[in-house]
């Protein structure tokens, strides 16, 4: 598991279908996501769950809760482009641990472990105008900048809502003061402290 102060990453197992489950039937959740779809049923989550892993430009990561070892919510990157290094990135959390500092951690902890793990040097989405919260967390704490708008892209609410572009590079990320913190999260120790294979090399 992939761990920062509070929260972990790690894949999903059959057992987080439960969570899965709330996230996509939440009324508070599916308003502030850009995505749109019917309540889902417990039996249409395992079908995508057994599916889910045939996709090789997505990887979702559930969110844990380290001191109470509880799901809280899933991650991911999807649309992953390798030829330009780039991805699709969101968090969805249960509306109890949204207060808490857990998104902006997650947000953290899934940036340095696809900086530094997956080799990207770019990740973007979107937020809709309403999601303040969002925009805070991505915009102002993690250090993502607003790239462009799509007027009145979403209907959600009754009405017809801006979409926000946001992104971040990996040099950007880098000048965030917190950022060894989350990348020791994904490699623990001290990147000097690698063996120096030159000393055993042969004149």
């Amino acid at each position: 598991m992939i761990k920062s102060k509070n929260i972990g990453l790690r894949a999903i197992e059959e057992h987080d279908i439960g969570v899965l489950t709330e996230l996509a039937n939440d009324t508070f959740v599916s308003t502030m996501v850009v995505g749109w779809s019917n309540p889902v049923s417990g039996i249409q989550q395992i079908d995508w769950m057994k599916n889910q892993h045939k996709d090789p430009s997505t990887v979702r990561l559930m969110v844990i809760d380290l001191a109470t070892n509880e799901a809280i919510g899933v991650t991911g990157l999807w649309d992953i482009d390798w030829h330009n290094q780039s991805a699709l990135t969101a968090t969805k959390l249960l509306p109890s641990k949204v207060k808490k500092g857990y998104g902006t951690e997650s947000i953290m902890l899934t940036m340095a472990w696809a900086f530094y793990n997956v080799g990207l040097r770019r990740l973007y989405s979107a937020i809709l105008d309403f999601n303040g919260p969002s925009m805070a967390a991505y915009v102002k704490k993690c250090g993502w900048r607003v790239e462009g708008c799509a007027r009145e892209a979403v209907f959600r609410k009754g009405r017809w809502c801006d979409l926000y572009q946001v992104a971040i590079l990996k040099s950007d990320f880098d000048a965030l003061p917190e950022t060894s913190f989350y990348i020791d999260g994904v490699y623990p120790g001290d990147v000097n402290d690698l063996l120096d294979i030159s000393a055993f090399s042969k004149d």
